[in-house]
This record gives structure tokens, C-alpha cells and sequence, in this order.
């Protein structure tokens, strides 16, 4: 289930229980979204969550099959309304640029604009130079250029109708890394100065966390969490979102109060959920190498990503406290992932001591006692 969507004045953008089948396959179910204006929200899923299918919806090139979607403060679709895609104000790139190949790129950006301003290569140097692109570019083909410069091109075709909303249909997927964050900056910079509220739909968890004031994480047709980024990758919703957005440290815990007790020994849960058997989750980044301590484990192998390396570890079984009851002694020879800086450090073979800064989540399993309230 989505968390409750926060709508306040500023609201932009609204949906309210869509829902979408095709044929006797449900696609969306029962969708909650609120978009501040002149924000960015980042939906992130799987392939196959229906996060296109989201997309198509509010540009107006699909129709909901229940639900009311609410652009500007009026029903656009919905309550018996709808409202065509071309007079919704809202802008569209997908996946590849969708340039015209046989205009240049001075008359796929003048496609954009309202027919009586198509003749107007001022207007066409300015949205060029928008995103950051020479307006001599203008004379080129679409084939002449790279494939972040034909994602900028289609951006200012874009913006050539002055959307209040802005969709982006995983643009950046094609382009290798370095480009795809490059263009990513780009687009982001231009978006914002323009003031124009954003969508952007991606199966890349960095790039949703990166991009984005608001992330919602799309899974099976619902959103199964919405939130500020930083909040969703450090608290998230459940095992599946966790796992999800990020590399996730999962342990067996028993939970007393706020203190897990696991592998890796106590570690404090903000809000916990429930009492008793439970899974922690923590993020690699919060294991750290430490110069001795109760807990350790011996290094199974790593990978070594330049300035980083990541480090898997088969914990060693804590020495049992005759004090604590059988079925809450933590356990042992588990493989855990962390990274570390040093790659002559966490070598294969070697044993590491461990400690573990911040907090934990806690998810509930089938055994677990509800929390005190």
C-alpha cells in the first residue's frame, strides 16, 4: 500500500485512485499521487511496474478506467471529464528523442511552437541555447548529432510550448554513464529555471534519488512508497523497496524496545514496527572496518570499483551471553556486503572487525509481536 499522499495549496498535479487494465490485465491499481508545482518527482519500478502506463495517462494519451486525475486545479480526467492531450500544457520526451529524421534540428525544435511561431529562428536559437546547445546546430540532421545532444534537441521541442508539466520517459536510458549524467545535469539545470513541474519516469534507482525532490517507488501497479529521497533509501517502506533502491544488508533480529539485537550485535530501530523475530535492514555504507571489537568476519571476496570496493563478509558467530534467552541470541555465518575505500585493506582471507554507525529499519515477519503503542 501507497503511504498517505501529503496534498497541500501548492499542488500541482493529482491523481486519485487510478486505475488502468488492458483487456483482462490490470496494469495500475488504484495510483495515489500529489506533485507540488515546480517540483520534480521521480517514478522508479521494475520493468512491467506500469510506470509508462502512469506516464501515458497524465499526458492524456490513455484514459483511466477510474480515478480522477487534477492538473492545475482542474479534472482533466475522470468525475466524467476529460481533456485531450494537446490542450493539457504538457510536455513530452521519450526514451529515444522521437526527432523527426528528415527536419533538422531547427524545424523539430520549431515543430513545438504554436504554427505562427514557427518561422521565428530567434525563438529556436533561444531554446537551443537553453539547453545548452550552439544554435549553429540548427542546420544539422538529427543523425548528426550524439545521442545527449538529440536528447536536448527533443527537450527544447519541449519547452518550445511552454508546458506547465514536463514528462520524461526514461530520456537517458540509451546514453552511456558519462553522458547520461552529464545530460541528466543539463536537463535537471534547464527544468528548473524554467520553473517547469517535472516528471521523470526510470528503472535507475540512482538517477530517481539524484534527480529528484519527491521519489515514488512504483511496484505490480501501486506505489509502494512516496517520499523525499533521502527518506525512502534510509527508511524504506518494506524488504522489497529496500532491496530495490539500493545494495541492502538483511539480518535476523530480535527486537526488544528500539534496540536489535543481530550479527552485528545492538543496533537502534527508529519507530519500530514490531516486537520480537524480525529482519534488519542496513545500508552497506553504514558497516564500517574498525580497529578491533566484539564482532568480526572473514573476507569471501570483493570487487574493485576504483575509488571504492565492495567487500563481501562472512561474519563470525558471537560468543553467547548466558544472560540473553536461546531465541534471541544472534547467530552467525552470514555474508554481508559493505564498501571500503581501501582494496589492499579488505582482501580475501582476512579478518575484519565491525561496527555499525546509525540506525537500522525493522520489517515484521510472520512471528512478530505488534509493537507497543
Amino acid at each position: 500500500m501507497s503511504e498517505a499522499v501529503a496534498r497541500s495549496t501548492d499542488t500541482h498535479l493529482d491523481l486519485a485512485g487510478v486505475t488502468k487494465s488492458f483487456g483482462a490485465t490490470p496494469v495500475l491499481t488504484g495510483v495515489d499521487l500529489a506533485v507540488s508545482k515546480g517540483s520534480t518527482t521521480a517514478i522508479v519500478g521494475p520493468s512491467g511496474s506500469g510506470k509508462t502506463t502512469l506516464l501515458r495517462l497524465i499526458a492524456g494519451f490513455e484514459a483511466p478506467d477510474a480515478g480522477r486525475i487534477t492538473f492545475a486545479g482542474a479534472v482533466v480526467a475522470g468525475d466524467g471529464h476529460w481533456v485531450p492531450a494537446h490542450r493539457r500544457q504538457v510536455g513530452y520526451v521519450a526514451q529515444d528523442g522521437a526527432l523527426f529524421p528528415h527536419l533538422t534540428v531547427g524545424q523539430n525544435v520549431a515543430f513545438g511552437l504554436p504554427r505562427r511561431g514557427r518561422a521565428a529562428a530567434g525563438r529556436v536559437a533561444e531554446l537551443l541555447e537553453m539547453v545548452s546547445m550552439d544554435p549553429a546546430y540548427a542546420s544539422r540532421r538529427p543523425s548528426e548529432l550524439s545521442g545527449g545532444q538529440q536528447q536536448r534537441v527533443a527537450l527544447a521541442r519541449a519547452l518550445a510550448r511552454e508546458p506547465e508539466l514536463m514528462l520524461l520517459d526514461e530520456p537517458f536510458s540509451a546514453l552511456d554513464a558519462g553522458l547520461r549524467a552529464a545530460t541528466r545535469r543539463a536537463v535537471a539545470g534547464t527544468l528548473a529555471a524554467a520553473g517547469v513541474t517535472t516528471i521523470l519516469v526510470t528503472h535507475d534507482q540512482g538517477e530517481a534519488l539524484s534527480f529528484a525532490d519527491q521519489v515514488a517507488v512504483m511496484r505490480a501497479g501501486r506505489l509502494a512508497q512516496i517520499g523525499n529521497p533521502f527518506v525512502v533509501y534510509t527508511r524504506p517502506a518494506d524488504q522489497a523497496t529496500a532491496e530495490f533502491l539500493g545494495d541492502a544488508v538483511i539480518l535476523d533480529a530480535w527486537l526488544e524496545g528500539s534496540l536489535a539485537t543481530c550479527s552485528l550485535g545492538g543496533i537502534p530501530v527508529r519507530r519500530p514496527p514490531a516486537q520480537g523475530h524480525v529482519k534488519l535492514m542496513l545500508r552497506p555504507e553504514q558497516i564500517r572496518i574498525s580497529a578491533d571489537g566484539p564482532i568480526s568476519g572473514r573476507v569471501v571476496e570483493t570487487d574493485y570499483f576504483g575509488p571504492e570496493t565492495t567487500v563481501r563478509i562472512r561474519l563470525n558467530a558471537v560468543r553467547p551471553d548466558p544472560a540473553i534467552p536461546s531465541e534471541q541470541q544472534p547467530g552467525g555465518g552470514e555474508v554481508i556486503t559493505i564498501r571500503h575505500w581501501n582494496a589492499m585493506l579488505a582482501r580475501p582471507g582476512h579478518e575484519l572487525f565491525l561496527r555499525v554507525v546509525g540506525e537500522g529499519v525493522a520489517f515484521p515477519c510472520d512471528d512478530s509481536r505488534m509493537a507497543p503503542s
